[in-house]
């Protein structure tokens, strides 16, 4: 996982904070030992740009699916890695996934931060 970006571990604590801040949240579902995710986060979380998007203009939120199960069962995750994209409030406006290269990744955060 990119030491870049100020990832948050806790789904209730980042769904507030994005509420209070009006920034829209970034929830991004992995699986330890998936080749997929790794590949996300080192090369696209690695990516200055991504990491500076994701810092200023959203809440992100990075979660091991094993380990939250319930979560993900609530919002139909059906594999890893899923980003999902919430407003402020806390509504889904979108998800995607599998690996997504930073370009490709910006232009889908572009559309809602």
């Amino acid at each position: 996982m990119s030491e870049l970006i100020a990832w948050r571990d806790n789904w209730e604590a980042a769904l507030a904070e994005a509420k209070e801040s009006q920034r829209p949240l970034v929830l991004e579902f992995y699986l330890e030992g998936c080749s997929h995710c790794l590949q996300l986060a080192r090369e696209t979380h690695g990516d200055a740009a991504v990491a500076d998007v994701l810092n200023q203009r959203f809440i992100p939120v990075r979660l091991e699916g094993r380990h939250h199960m319930d979560l993900v069962q609530k919002l139909g995750v059906r594999g890893a890695p899923t980003t999902l994209i919430f407003s402020p409030q806390g509504e889904e406006l979108q998800r995607f996934s599998g690996f997504y290269a930073p370009p490709d990744y910006l232009k889908e955060l572009e559309k809602f931060g």
